[in-house]
């Protein structure tokens, strides 16, 4: 299943690492599946192919991509770890989780927002982490991967071959198959702080009139820190619904005749 998944399903089927292989033919298909079968947890990750790609603030940001035996093995573990972890995840992070998407995050901001949950008297906090898989502690992973010895070996494996040599116990491969997997493990509870919607490494935290904004980004930046991130300053901000805010391809904003509008965002 985790070879068919990264080879013929994936939309990046046809990416090749840094072994070049891609296009792989059934014979290759069930070689590789024997391989896997045979290394199991032993299994020894090989380097990331860098792919630049251009952000729409002009910024440039590195795709690191696994082999295809690679994605295939990581595939498989998160086969292993998802349900175990999916027992455990908030109800309101809904990024690369079965059964959830953007559209479960745009609701929930829409019900909590609108004129009958009084949303012109609202804020929200944009919270923008500061290069979140990039950052994201190792330690912080593994103390919280429910898993057996074995497949934390390999996790960890997998974490090392795409280290940065200036943060070598920092980060997660963004093109990788468990990273997403992984990321909510680490920021798992963040939820908690105060009432709020999170995708992935994205979130937005739902103020009263009465919500102290500097407390909760002080909790929040202390939850960071103990998983080796911080908050953006630049790029988190406190705004009025009045004013208006994008999440995840939605737009919201109460307008001045007192109802509350929720739209596509503009490409």
């Amino acid at each position: 299943m985790a070879v068919r998944q990264v080879s013929q399903l994936n939309a990046g089927k046809k990416t090749s690492g840094i072994d070049g292989k891609k296009d792989l033919t059934f014979e290759e298909r069930f070689e590789l599946s024997d391989e896997l079968g045979r290394h199991g947890s032993n299994w020894h990750h090989q380097g990331l192919r860098e792919v630049p790609i251009p952000k729409k603030n002009g910024t440039i940001r590195i795709l690191k991509i696994p082999t295809l035996g690679d994605r295939a093995w990581q595939c498989q573990a998160l086969y292993a770890l998802e349900p175990a972890h999916e027992a455990t995840f908030h109800a309101r992070s809904y990024g690369f989780r079965t059964g959830r998407s953007a559209h479960d995050a745009q609701k929930f901001l829409f019900h909590n927002l609108r004129s009958n949950s009084n949303g012109k008297d609202k804020r929200v906090i944009e919270l923008d982490i500061e290069k979140c898989f990039d950052r994201i502690s190792h330690a912080s992973i593994m103390d919280r991967l429910i898993a057996p010895k074995s497949l934390k070996t390999g996790i960890f494996r997998c974490l090392k071959s795409g280290v940065n040599p200036e943060f070598p116990k920092q980060g997660t491969p963004q093109g990788g198959v468990v990273s997403p997997l992984l990321a909510n493990i680490a920021l798992n509870g963040i939820e908690d702080i105060h009432q709020s919607v999170r995708y992935a490494d994205d979130m937005v935290f739902v103020l009263k009139p009465n919500d102290n904004a500097e407390s909760i980004l002080d909790k929040v930046s202390l939850f960071l820190a103990e998983r080796g991130m911080k908050v953006s300053e630049k790029k988190t901000k406190l705004t009025a619904t009045t004013d208006g805010f994008d999440f995840k391809g939605w737009h919201f904003k109460m307008q001045s005749n007192g109802k509350f509008r929720c739209v596509p965002e503009r490409g």
